[in-house]
Parts: C-alpha cells; structure tokens; sequence
C-alpha cells in the first residue's frame, strides 16, 4: 500500500456575522503576485485589500510613516488563485468583518486610512 500525507488549509473566516453582506464581482490580478508556495501557487488569501484596478494593496514605509499602496475599494472574500493568470473574484464592500484577522499586521495609521477608504465595512 502507498500512502501520501497532503495537507489542505481553509480559508480565514474573516466575517464577524453576514448580516448587511454586500460584495461585488472583480479581478485579482496576477502580475503583482510573486510569493508562491511550495508547490508553485500563487495565492491571494481572503482578507486582501484589493484596489480599483485589481492589484492586492499593502502597507508601505517605514515605521512612523507607514502608507498604503493605493487606495483600496474592498476586500477579498476568498482566496484566489492566480497561478495561471488574473482571477474573478468577490469583494467585499458592505458588511461587519473581524479586524484581528484583516487588520492584523497593519500600522494604526494605516488602519484609520483603511477605514476611511471603506467606511460601509464595519471592524470588529
């Protein structure tokens, strides 16, 4: 008998409830992707900032005077791959969503101009 161990990881839950939920379709895009695991994919988690033109935004600078890399309008419901090229999507726009799991690792700064970019999406 032959026996192989794969490991599967779930998506982040990143929805404090559904009530008031509102996403919109989009486009993750593939160019600005460069981590990929071990086995080669390129993978955009749930809880992305994603901007106007598809591209994941991230937080820039240097300690004291972090920015984001563009303005984001939503954030990704579910991970995408975008191994072999850009993706559809859902974001969302509207909604109640937890902020230890998107906010994590952003600046305070940062954050309060997150907040002010998606004032429909409710931190929890």
């Amino acid at each position: 008998m032959n026996f192989t161990r794969t490991t599967y990881d779930n998506d982040m839950e990143i929805l404090y409830r559904n009530a008031n939920l509102v996403t919109f379709s989009g486009t993750v895009l593939a160019a600005n992707v460069t981590d990929a695991d071990e086995h080669g994919k390129k993978y955009v988690t749930s809880g992305s900032l994603i901007d106007k033109d598809g591209n994941v935004v991230k937080q820039t600078g240097a300690t004291g005077s972090e920015t984001l890399s563009t303005a984001p309008i939503g954030i990704l419901y579910k991970t995408v791959d975008v191994t072999n090229g850009d993706e559809a999507c859902s974001l969302i726009v509207e909604g109640y969503l937890r902020a230890d799991r998107v906010l994590d690792g952003f600046a305070d700064k940062v954050v309060a101009t997150i907040k002010i970019a998606l004032p429909n999406i409710k931190f929890i």
